[in-house]
């Protein structure tokens, strides 16, 4: 028979062997799979869930091992700050565009003056009374009463933190999402629907850490409401694991890209753009469209506009500007529409019409099925045809040929 004790030391140990279980699998999969470009995310996640495993262990101590938590505790302390720290960074660069500014460590250095703080206060406490307050369960050790409180609002101040960064997390996916279209025309894998998931769950941990400040400790973890908080972890863990270990994201910022920034230099740039005569124009147009038609970059799924710069030896805003000013769209929407066009000819070749729609999505440029399905869907919203006519005409001239 499962007794409420077993749950209870269940519920500790799950999220400590997901996180090792991913971190274990993070490190494994870098070491075969991952490009070099997502070293970064993989750290950082590897990172987070050590700590995790680590806070979770402290948390474990806090019940069964009171002597043991009250020697870490500060220690505990900053694992909670950072854990969140750490996996706001992964969020903020897997969500980094070209020309924002490196994560900034001073997110880092505030969780250090908080814990300090409280190293030095527990100095001047006994640690008799400090092992009274963890058996207790957050009772008020008479002449150590603001110690007492602070002592025990780990998880009150955990979810206030939890808060304050599943925040500015979203307010990252939320502005890269009305961005990324300028630069990625994987419509699929630069949704990042799954990273969605994550702060939902991130914010849902919340309630369970505010209740702290209405029942005492002895209640909560005795109700088994700590129960639903580990159990979401695991969740969030299985998610960010997979999706990290299937690719489904695109790295927009690689460290050994120019950075752009709205200088002086895209201003000269843009004089430039609106000086031009339709002659000029024209050409470029031209010269534009013979290298994407002979070339055909958008077959390539994980097309960013950043693997055109070479090519036309200028920079992500000239051409950014270019497609948005010749053919009235942004760069993924531009390549989609290539796309499509190009299953359409799919469709119509002798040598593919047998062929799956699924396999022809692919052979168009699409990541996958669901990809096209997506980007019909919304051409089909907005009542476009699948490109503009040039396109049109190479590519059913290449169906001729």
């Amino acid at each position: 028979m499962i007794t409420k004790e077993f749950l209870q030391y269940t519920g500790f140990c799950a999220p400590i062997i997901s996180s090792l279980g991913c971190a274990i699998m993070l490190v494994l999969f870098r070491h075969t799979h991952a490009k070099s470009e997502e070293g970064t995310l993989h750290r950082l996640l590897v990172s987070y869930f050590l700590l995790v495993s680590l806070g979770w262990i402290c948390s474990l101590a806090y019940v069964y091992l009171p002597l043991l938590y009250v020697r870490i505790n500060v220690f505990f302390y900053l694992i909670v700050f950072w854990s969140q720290v750490i996996f706001y960074q992964f969020i903020y660069t897997l969500t980094r565009l070209p020309g924002e500014k490196p994560f900034s460590r001073i997110h880092y250095i505030f969780p250090l003056v908080i814990v300090g703080t409280f190293a030095v206060w527990s100095a001047f406490v006994p640690f008799e009374t400090q092992v009274h307050i963890v058996t207790s369960r957050g009772e008020v050790a008479p002449g150590y009463e603001a110690y007492s409180r602070f002592f025990t609002a780990r998880l009150l101040l955990r979810g206030i933190w939890n808060i304050s960064y599943t925040a500015l997390a979203w307010w990252r996916l939320l502005a890269y999402r009305r961005s990324i279209s300028d630069y990625s025309a994987n419509a699929d894998r630069t949704s990042l629907a799954w990273v969605t998931l994550l702060l939902l769950i991130s914010f849902s941990l919340v309630p369970p850490s505010l209740l702290s400040a209405i029942f005492s400790k002895k209640i909560l973890i005795a109700s088994l409401l700590l129960l639903i908080p580990q159990l979401l972890l695991v969740v969030q863990h299985a998610v960010v694991c997979y999706n990290m270990a299937v690719g489904n994201f695109v790295v927009i910022y690689s460290p050994g890209e120019e950075i752009e920034t709205e200088s002086k230099e895209n201003a000269e740039m843009e004089m430039e753009m609106e000086k031009e005569t339709e002659s000029e124009r024209a050409y470029k147009r031209k010269k534009f469209e013979k290298y994407i038609y002979e070339h055909r970059p958008y077959l390539n799924p994980d097309l960013r506009i950043t693997d055109l710069m070479q090519a036309f030896h200028t920079n992500r805003t000239y051409i950014s500007r270019f497609i948005n000013r010749e053919y009235g769209m942004n760069f993924s929407r531009y390549i989609n529409m290539l796309r499509l066009r190009e299953m359409e000819a799919l469709r119509n070749d002798p040598a593919c019409s047998r062929l799956p729609e699924e396999e022809r999505a692919c052979l168009a440029g699409f990541s996958n099925f669901r990809s096209y399905q997506r980007v019909k869907r919304m051409a089909e919203k907005e009542n476009r045809s699948c490109f503009p006519e040039t396109g049109k005409q190479h590519i059913n001239s290449k169906q001729n040929e």
